[in-house]
């Protein structure tokens, strides 16, 4: 399950899982897992299909199924579909 404390060190290393790995500490790892990194990079890569117009009504109920599923709650969920949009932004890196 994504929560923010994840999301957060998700975003600290900038979606790096060979950074994180090298130099988190224990206030890093949050609980997060290889597992948990990679599924946040599935859903950010997702949102941003969904966003950019060229995915179907089927993917985009999908990806809300799946933001339902993996996300704690409401607030992690927008937590996600900001750094999405962050991430899709040249200007915000």
């Amino acid at each position: 399950m994504l929560t923010i404390a994840k999301l957060t060190t998700y975003a600290k290393f900038d979606g790096d899982i060979d950074g994180w790995a090298r130099t988190a500490d224990t206030d890093d790892a949050a609980g997060l897992t290889d597992a948990d990194w990679y599924l946040i990079d599935e859903l950010l890569m997702n949102l941003a299909t969904v966003t950019s117009g060229r995915a179907s009504a089927a993917f985009a109920a999908d990806v809300e199924r799946r933001l339902q599923a993996c996300a704690a709650d409401e607030p992690t969920r927008n937590a996600l579909r900001a750094l999405a949009a962050q991430r899709r932004t040249p200007e915000a890196r």
